[in-house]
């Protein structure tokens, strides 16, 4: 069987991996690969170079000692607020590490390296933090570039808990840059673990055979917590496909992984949508990394109402945002996950 492209699928050495074409653009390709960015067959040196990462299976360590209780809502808290909230109204938030690192990734920025993300937000300094990397490719890039330099820095900082990097795997891509960036992740997981970091592996998936690697993955090793993205899936009618595909592959993963692991999720904040995120897990604990709720109060908007309110500052409509998420969530949780 031939791809698109020409290349021979049957002869390859990572068909079991890979499953065939992508449909990626690899076809129409004029094969300048000194100044491509993605990983194909054409790519000299490729198959040693997946050798020299270990190979492309994927094989994460436990996390069970990450298996704490999270919220249902972890607000995402991207810049500094004006007032500084007490731990009381926000236990635990989530930070976003594209705020955090330099646009280019090779470092942690000084106001938070040298004093904590508490203080760079203006938190009270028990609030308790779950770094997410769900960031743009230039800023992971030079975070994978740099990363050896750059995890001191992290287990300084003292987060709850980290959300391993979520390397892109776009659907127009080589099928080969989906497993080697799948690959990255859980190299930056397992070397996070071993550096005494407690972490979260990003679950990355562009079909079925990934989900099923990732699925006794997480069955073998024991993993307790996870984290899945829905940030590519837009909510106008053009990604109705997207959306639908989504969530299939997450009623999948929970269907095949066990009841007892914990689930982050990002890019899904509407009730609507959270209710289906409920209706598809199989009875494992949800938790919605939710930046709505400070993105609406920057524009004094009230989530519940979706109407303006010019008589609170903006970190008490957040507050008030986060207070109404925290509701929906647990409503939800109780209707269908009690």
């Amino acid at each position: 069987m031939k791809g698109l492209c020409g290349v021979n699928c049957s002869k390859c050495l990572i068909r079991s991996y890979c499953g065939g074409c992508s449909m990626c653009e690899a076809s129409l390709c004029n094969k300048k690969c000194e100044s491509c960015f993605s990983l194909c067959p054409e790519r000299k040196g490729l198959f040693f170079h997946l050798n020299s990462i270990g190979g492309l299976d994927l094989d994460p360590e436990s996390n069970l000692s990450t298996h704490f209780i999270l919220p249902i809502h972890i607000p995402i808290v991207p810049d500094k607020v004006k007032t500084k909230i007490t731990k009381e109204k926000l236990p635990v938030v989530s930070i976003h590490a594209g705020k955090m690192f330099s646009r280019n990734g090779v470092k942690i920025n000084k106001s938070y390296l040298n004093k904590g993300f508490q203080h760079a937000l203006n938190l009270d300094k028990y609030t308790k933090g779950i770094l997410e990397f769900y960031v743009k490719d230039r800023t992971l890039e030079g975070f994978w570039d740099n990363r050896h330099f750059i995890y001191s820095g992290l287990k300084q900082m003292g987060f709850k808990a980290i959300i391993s990097p979520n390397f892109s795997v776009y659907s127009d891509a080589p099928r080969m840059d989906h497993l080697y960036n799948m690959k990255r992740s859980e190299i930056v997981y397992n070397e996070m673990i071993n550096e005494g970091l407690e972490v979260i592996p990003d679950i990355s998936w562009y079909n079925k055979i990934d989900l099923d690697r990732w699925c006794k993955a997480i069955t073998k090793n024991n993993i307790k917590t996870i984290a899945f993205s829905f940030q590519v899936v837009g909510v106008r009618l053009k990604a109705s496909t997207v959306w639908k595909s989504f969530i299939l592959g997450f009623r999948y993963l929970c269907e095949n992984i066990p009841r007892d692991v914990s689930i982050v999720v990002a890019g899904i904040v509407s009730k609507k949508r959270v209710e289906k995120l409920f209706q598809a897990s199989n009875g494992q604990s949800i938790h919605i990394l939710n930046q709505s709720a400070y993105v609406q109060s920057r524009r004094a908007v009230i989530s519940e109402t979706r109407k303006q309110n010019k008589k609170l500052t903006f970190d008490e409509i957040f507050l008030k945002n986060k207070d109404y998420f925290d509701k929906t969530y647990t409503e939800l949780k109780g209707k269908y996950n009690p």
